[in-house]
């Protein structure tokens, strides 16, 4: 940070319309931290947010929801300030029915960092500090980003049903994907295969020790029984019901914002499926930080060198194999 009154954010003020800004620095609330940043990453949605085609997008905001820093100031939790941390992104309101029901993340009015409340994109940023978790010794800042899809995968193995002894698909190697992959062959799935038509990622899988195949077509002779869906494209949604084994549970993960695809009920009753939906990984993050503690998922391979918090851009630009998660650096120590 060059001044202790301002920092450097990425500000998105409409579609397509963002840049690099210098704001006031946050002031933390008295039960907020102020968060120097890190390490930040571009996931899906925050690319959505940056082409304009988030279809429930709020502006201006203030992107970044998967991030590692160090915390500055902490009025309620003083022992944290300097530590290095990661932290829950969700904070769920308490008082609607789905809170009412033990379902925080489906909360009718929560607040959300890098969506409804700035986000991580920047130089120091505020955030509930009862939401803050220190960053485990061994565990890189960048690391530290991909905690929070891993509650993401996580939620999405409390949603399915026991995998051990079954046979798991995924499809998608992107990095949601290949978290459930490693959580699956953790839970002893009696197989796990990515479906993954990009060679670039297959070859990921197989660093991480997930059989994988170029197409959902490739399952026609043996298909899998539990089928976790990672795309977040629509239009593979009918082809994976038709790829899972009848009587099998399909897990529908990634998100598709407003697209849409055609797809015949039928498919479901004929062949007795169930289908699950995934919406966030709230409440998962210290099960997160205990499952990297194990050794069960590993996350560099997951991740691109650090990249300067000024080249944002580059997440925009076409490359032939864009890293799976790209992770950006703020500079600030």
């Amino acid at each position: 940070m060059t001044g202790a009154d301002d920092v450097l954010a990425l500000i998105v003020r409409g579609p397509r319309q963002h840049e690099l800004e210098r704001m006031p620095r946050p002031v933390p609330g008295p039960d907020e931290a102020l968060v120097a940043v890190t390490h930040v990453a571009v996931c899906g949605t925050d690319l959505r947010l940056l082409r304009g085609t988030l279809h429930d997008a709020e502006y201006p905001v203030i992107p970044g929801h998967e991030w590692a820093g160090r915390v500055l100031a902490a009025p309620a939790r003083p022992e944290l300030v300097g530590q290095a941390v990661v932290g829950e992104g969700i904070t769920p309101c308490g008082r609607c029915a789905p809170c009412g029901d033990g379902r925080h993340n489906l909360c009718l009015d929560l607040d959300e960092v890098g969506f409804t409340r700035a986000g991580a994109f920047a130089e120091a940023f505020t955030v509930p500090a009862a939401n803050l978790r220190p960053l485990p010794p061994g565990l890189t800042g960048a690391e530290g980003c991909l905690l929070e899809p891993l509650c993401v995968a996580l939620h999405a193995v409390e949603r399915a049903p026991d995998l051990a002894g079954r046979d798991v698909g995924v499809i998608g190697a992107g990095t949601v994907g290949l978290l459930i992959g490693q959580l699956a062959v953790a839970a002893a799935a009696r197989s796990v295969t990515v479906a993954e038509p990009s060679a670039h990622r297959r070859v990921v899988a197989g660093e991480l020790g997930i059989a994988s195949c170029g197409a959902l077509s490739d399952w026609a002779d043996d298909q899998p029984d539990v089928v976790f869906d990672a795309t977040g494209v629509a239009s593979v949604f009918p082809q994976g019901l038709e790829a899972t084994r009848p009587g099998g549970d399909y897990v529908l993960v990634g998100y598709s914002g407003a697209e849409t695809t055609p797809s015949a009920p039928s498919t479901i009753m004929l062949r007795e499926l169930t289908v699950r939906g995934v919406l966030s990984g709230y409440d998962q993050i210290d099960e997160a930080l205990r499952v990297v503690a194990t050794g069960a998922v590993r996350l560099r391979p997951l991740l691109s060198d650090p990249i300067p918090m000024a080249r944002y851009r580059s997440v925009l630009e076409e490359q032939a194999e864009p890293p799976l998660r790209s992770v950006f650096v703020t500079g600030v120590e």
